[in-house]
């Protein structure tokens, strides 16, 4: 072969080579053109059917059992700092249509990985060691602590009144019970302990929150004086009810049992005590508690409620008195704090509810002014699944109001509560001709004057172990000062 041939043969090759190359880029080029195209004509189509879906975007998460994020409100400042298009990216996201739906569906892919063992979602707390005993907590004045308050500050006081006489032994009897205390291992989520297709929120104790606590109530004794009897009713949680002593210790959990009776030693001997801890757990292996919630259901508070009539004197009612209703389906917030948990998912809850004899009609008010009618204990066959348990007395508000027409003697109670004290309160409607709820977390004005200018004779104090923190305390204690 000539050099000549060899040369051009070589030429042409390279010209192949070339006209490859320059053909590839010419493909990439376009491929990406049209990438970029699709991706915007894409992203505008997205973009605009996120705006024609604002009216449905979901204002509240039943799952999360919160309010969701809201469109932030203009401003130059928040434009020049970059805070308003942040703010604008976390109302887009935590509103996105059918959100509940794809982290239901994220949550589901998830689950195909197996379990993974103890998860932790948050930090793991740690209680504090709890005191055998301790003295009566001082009263506490206006901005001090009970470290910065005096003994001496506390004046005498009578005897627990004549009220507080337990009633009659034949009309209080308990039926035998059988052990349902859970002593099987499960898993961890979070602070949700799921053991047996049940979920259980970890109880840590603070020591500083029990000796705020018991100085609030001695405090709030002082301030309405013996012509109203103060009652403390300390509520467990499904932490200690079903769980084995010894399982709670080695989740890292404190005894609610050594931390409820701490907390009742500081009491003043004129504070009524309501321990019910025992009784719930002699009945434990009853439904007591929700299985996906961290409330306990009615029939839980109303072994409560026999405890209180122990205590005041009254002679309870058979629950067989009462009319019963079920709604099936309910979710709460154990289920949504473990991540949706396939265990907790696949065995929902039922709601039982019994409607008081006397009046099933209360009036709620909202703190703002604003007061409407509603019933005790609701009909929820069309509540949403995560909140059947507002069925009972409309859920938490400010203040709520009923009145029994059967009874004219003049007779009252304030009951001071967070949610746990829902469930409860149907109970004693047909016990007082009036009772008044008072959240504390919402209630505007001072309760003091109110008790006062209602002539109520009874005040109770119902909290969940988990509710009672300094905090909660501080709030209460602002109420009557």
């Amino acid at each position: 072969m000539s050099s000549d041939k060899l040369s051009k043969d070589q030429e042409l090759r390279k010209k192949r080579i070339a006209l490859a190359r320059k053909r590839k880029k010419e493909h990439q080029k376009l491929w990406h053109q049209n990438f970029i195209k699709v991706f915007t004509y894409l992203f505008a189509a997205l973009l605009a059917i996120s705006i024609l879906l604002i009216p449905i975007r979901p204002k509240e998460s039943d799952l999360e059992k919160r309010e969701l994020a809201k469109f932030p409100g203009f401003s130059i400042s928040g434009i020049f700092t970059g805070a308003w298009f942040s703010d604008v990216d976390t109302w887009f996201s935590d509103t996105f249509p059918f959100r509940e739906f794809l982290l239901s569906c994220q949550s589901g892919i998830e689950k195909l990985y197996g379990l993974k063992g103890e998860e932790l979602y948050g930090s793991a707390g740690q209680g504090d060691e709890i005191p055998e005993s301790s003295e009566v907590a001082p009263i506490l004045l206006p901005s001090t602590t009970p470290d910065q308050s005096s003994q001496e500050t506390a004046p005498e006081v009578p005897a627990t009144p004549d009220t507080a006489a337990p009633a009659p032994e034949e009309a209080i009897q308990e039926e035998p019970t059988v052990d349902g205390t859970i002593r099987n291992q499960g898993e961890v989520a979070g602070t949700v302990y799921i053991a047996d297709n049940r979920g259980f929120e970890i109880y840590y104790f603070s020591n500083e929150s029990a000796k705020y606590y018991a100085s609030m109530i001695n405090t709030v004794h002082a301030i309405l004086g013996d012509s109203v009897t103060i009652y403390d009713m300390l509520t467990p949680t499904s932490f200690a009810v079903c769980l084995d002593e010894e399982m709670q210790s080695s989740l890292g959990g404190s005894s609610t049992r050594d931390a409820f009776n701490y907390t009742y030693s500081m009491l003043d001997p004129a504070v009524v005590q309501v321990p019910v801890l025992d009784t719930l757990v002699k009945h434990n292996a009853e439904y007591l508690y929700y299985s996906t919630d961290h409330h306990w259901t009615q029939l839980g508070a109303y072994y409560a409620y026999r405890e209180f009539c122990k205590a005041k004197g009254f002679t309870p009612h058979e629950l067989s008195e009462f009319a019963e209703a079920q709604y099936p389906g309910f979710l709460g917030t154990f289920y949504s704090y473990s991540n949706q948990s396939e265990a907790l998912g696949n065995n929902p809850d039922t709601l039982f509810t019994y409607t008081p004899m006397g009046v099933n009609e209360c009036i709620i008010s909202d703190g703002q002014g604003y007061d409407y009618t509603y019933p005790v204990v609701d009909d929820a066959t069309e509540y949403s699944t995560g909140g059947k348990y507002s069925a009972f007395i409309g859920g938490d508000h400010a203040l709520t109001t009923i009145n029994n027409p059967n009874i004219t003697d003049g007779s009252s109670c304030v009951v001071v509560k967070e949610s746990y004290g829902n469930a409860f309160v149907p109970f004693l409607v047909d016990h007082y001709q009036t009772v008044y709820v008072v959240d504390y977390r919402y209630y505007p004005n001072n309760l003091t004057t109110f008790i006062q200018q209602n002539n109520v004779s009874d005040v109770l104090f119902l909290n969940n172990a988990d509710a009672i923190l300094q905090s909660n305390a501080e709030s209460m204690l602002g109420l009557f000062q």
